[in-house]
């Protein structure tokens, strides 16, 4: 038995007891919170905008984006127990491969996001992923992805501690990989604290972060001569355009 359906298989039997509900709520409530500030000036102004969430597991992420206004969300994930539960929280989710879905969804959305779904994949996997995300955006739309992150300072922690980890791209590769493929304005973002008047322990975090980066800017000038993408976090997002 190929051993991503044995381990995919024994990840989604977690999500069957009973405290998952209450898990699932504290965890859109996280979502919708940081990802408010993670996507800070990629999400669409229209909240009516075409989105979709790829590898969406139980829908926490799209459940997140409806916390932000945007109700015309889809999702597609490859597990019938998470898209079982992302369908009993009322969610426009289809069980399958995401491939065939976004190829059959050609200049559809105006934004595709993807987290911790391109590591997963092999390079082959990756670059037919890439190119179907191409396709299935409108021109101008933007695609959006969640990664280790290799070049932090803990990246291969993240990087080696999930056997289905297949690649791992550093904030360059990602937008040398994403510009080979025709998308344009690649830009790379922290995966960090999160700033917040209502959590005070999240900005001190922030700020402490600010500060915790300076010696790792300085450690990379040293010995390189340039900071070429001070991305230290060990999960980053990666997000690029299709040409309007």
């Amino acid at each position: 038995m190929p051993y991503r359906e044995v381990i995919y298989r024994q990840y989604a039997a977690k999500f069957q007891g009973s405290g998952y509900r209450h898990q699932r709520g504290e965890l859109v409530f996280y979502w919708t919170r940081a990802y408010r500030w993670f996507f800070r000036g990629w999400l669409p102004r229209d909240k009516s905008a075409r989105l979709a969430d790829v590898g969406c597991g139980g829908g926490q992420l799209i459940e997140a984006l409806a916390g932000l206004g945007y109700r015309n969300c889809d999702g597609v994930d490859i597990s019938e127990q998470q898209v079982g539960l992302a369908q009993q929280a009322g969610l426009n989710v289809t069980q399958g491969e995401v491939g065939p879905f976004l190829r059959s969804r050609v200049a559809n959305y105006d934004l595709i996001t993807a987290v911790d779904i391109a590591e997963h994949l092999t390079k082959d996997e990756l670059l037919e992923f890439l190119e179907a995300a191409y396709l299935a955006l409108k021109p101008g739309g933007r695609l959006i992805l969640q990664m280790p992150n290799p070049a932090a300072p803990w990246g291969m922690k993240i990087r080696y501690g999930d056997l289905t980890h297949e690649v791992s791209l550093t904030p360059d590769c990602a937008g040398r990989l994403l510009g080979l493929v025709g998308f344009e304005m690649s830009e790379s973002r922290e995966c960090g604290p999160v700033p917040s008047w209502r959590r005070l322990d999240g900005t001190i975090r922030w700020v402490l972060w600010k500060l915790l980066r300076l010696p790792l800017m300085a450690f990379e000038l040293v010995e390189t001569g340039n900071v070429s993408s001070p991305v230290y976090t060990r999960v980053y997002l990666a997000s690029a355009i299709r040409p309007a």
